[in-house]
């Protein structure tokens, strides 16, 4: 799903900036669970590529974990500006209340060790319910 004028995007400069991109792009839960991915480059300018991951299992497995550090692990050097390294943005988009369920904080452990595992940065992790958008890491 491409960002539409990705140029014009304003900078992911604060952690504000952040989770208004993420309820913008992303916003309440419509599916029963998936993940997004959004990069950013060391520029804090958002990669024109929002990547969702659909149907993921309700607790983390090994093999997905896998795949995604290897995706994180080869974009790095691409997101690297002269101003720094790139980030990712995750969002775990899932059906149900607004607490942060014990799954969910499963998924917040598994997706931060996979990013320290894939030496990529994470701008924010945050989840997406029926009623609203929040950060959980």
């Amino acid at each position: 799903m491409p960002i539409p004028n990705a140029a014009d995007a304003p900078l992911l400069v604060t952690d504000a900036d952040v989770l208004r991109r993420v309820t913008d792009l992303v916003g309440t839960a419509a599916v029963v669970r998936q993940l997004w991915m959004m990069f950013v480059d060391g520029d804090c300018r958002q990669s024109p590529v929002v990547m969702p991951i659909s149907d993921i299992p309700e607790h983390p497995e090994s093999g997905l974990l896998d795949g995604l550090a290897m995706v994180l692990s080869g974009l790095r050097d691409e997101l690297t500006t002269d101003l720094g390294p790139g980030s990712v943005i995750l969002t775990l988009e899932r059906r149900g209340p607004d607490a942060v369920l014990p799954a969910d904080r499963e998924w917040r452990r598994a997706l931060a060790l996979t990013c320290d595992r894939a030496e990529m940065g994470l701008r924010g992790l945050f989840l997406s319910t029926d009623a609203a958008v929040r950060r959980i890491a």
